[in-house]
């Protein structure tokens, strides 16, 4: 290497040396953890009382979800609803199965004794306690299985339900076991067995249902709030086997229950038959059976009573006589007519099945004496209305 080259290779390594201590300066000052010479530090404290800022999260609620209001709660369906209202398939259900894109296993027909239907090619198949799904879901699969590369689309239909068969029972007009139609909803067969007894109490209807895997379950139907309120009436379906509990109104539930308004419902019996025995010329008694509509009270006895020239009123003594089944005895009270006819409505008492209207003082002794000479008690109101006819 001659001398004039050394000069130029001096200033190139001098270059050089520049270019890396200005790259090494550059690295220190934006990375300083990647530095020839790392030292250690710490973040400055905040001062006291002062909060670390934080960033804040992502919004939970938003305009599309806003915050619920408070002590309100979403509605959450009771898993005892939702068994009834689910549709059981069982005998003498007509079903329809359609096939997509195979019509030759198409079915329509009603469901047997033993709870099958026969599909062509297919054969028999179970679906006794299935849902519509549940049956096109096996039907489907068993296809797939069987005759099919892929399981096919299968819908199935109802047809025509089976006819609904109900045992009613507890305070009803006429117990007993009722067959109507699958669109019969309850309020519907409360109405169809005569009516409730005036003893019901509406808020405790109960609908017990048993399942194909012996299951009980019991539904608690409250159709006493929508009289008063004029909500929609509670739509229960029923089914076949059901059975229908009408409750008794206890002695303390009765403080916060419209009798009355009850009474002039459609929902309980719509009549009633009350005995008036009054007192005739010269010294005997006559007894009249009058069919009133529920809910009515003296001033309709007034109103219906054939009166004749015979016949003596006294407005000022009329007793009403009812039999008690919880006390087992006849229990009374005055009516004072002339107040009632003055607007006192505490006197216009509602009237049940099986009342006895007594007229004048003389035909109440009457009815009392053949009440002392009694060798046994009275049983029910039967016993009790017996004694009454046979005073006449």
């Amino acid at each position: 290497m001659n001398i004039m080259q050394r000069p130029s290779l001096i200033l190139k390594s001098s270059a050089i040396a520049l270019q890396v201590a200005v790259l090494c300066l550059t690295q220190y000052t934006l990375f300083p953890s990647l530095s020839l010479a790392q030292q250690s530090f710490s973040l400055p404290k905040p001062a006291k009382g002062t909060p670390t800022p934080t960033t804040p999260p992502n919004p939970t609620f938003s305009l599309i979800n806003p915050i619920p209001s408070s002590r309100v709660f979403p509605p959450r369906e009771d898993d005892t609803s939702r068994k009834f209202s689910v549709y059981r398939l069982d005998v003498d259900d007509v079903v329809s199965i359609n096939v997509e894109q195979f019509p030759e296993f198409n079915f329509i027909g009603p469901i047997d004794i033993e709870g099958n239907i026969v599909i062509p090619i297919l054969g028999r198949v179970n679906i006794a306690g299935l849902t519509l799904e549940e049956v096109e879901r096996k039907v489907s699969s068993e296809l797939g299985n069987r005759f099919l590369l892929t399981e096919p689309i299968v819908f199935a239909v109802l047809a025509a339900p089976r006819p609904v068969s109900v045992t009613m029972i507890g305070e009803i007009a006429r117990p007993g076991f009722y067959t109507v139609d699958s669109a019969t909803l309850l309020n519907d067969i409360l109405v169809i067995s005569g009516g409730t007894k005036e003893t019901a109490d509406l808020r405790k209807v109960i609908v017990r249902r048993t399942l194909f895997d012996g299951t009980v379950i019991e539904e608690r139907v409250d159709l006493y709030t929508p009289l008063i309120t004029g909500a929609p009436v509670p739509k229960i379906p029923l089914q076949g086997g059901d059975t229908v509990i009408v409750s008794r109104l206890e002695t303390g539930d009765t403080q916060d229950y419209d009798r009355v308004l009850v009474a002039r419902s459609t929902l309980p019996v719509q009549d009633i038959t009350v005995r008036v025995l009054a007192p005739v010329e010269p010294s005997g008694q006559i007894l009249q059976n009058l069919a009133l509509p529920n809910g009515s009270n003296f001033l309709d006895i007034l109103a219906a009573v054939p009166l004749v020239d015979t016949l003596r009123v006294n407005v000022t003594d009329v007793t009403l006589l009812r039999f008690d089944p919880e006390r087992g005895q006849v229990v009374t009270q005055s009516i004072n007519v002339r107040r009632l006819l003055r607007g006192d409505i505490s006197y216009a008492v509602p009237l049940q099945d099986g009342d006895v209207i007594v007229i004048g003082r003389t035909v109440l002794g009457k009815v009392f004496a053949a009440f002392n000479v009694l060798t046994q008690p009275l049983r029910d109101v039967s016993s009790f209305l017996f004694l009454i006819d046979r005073l006449d």
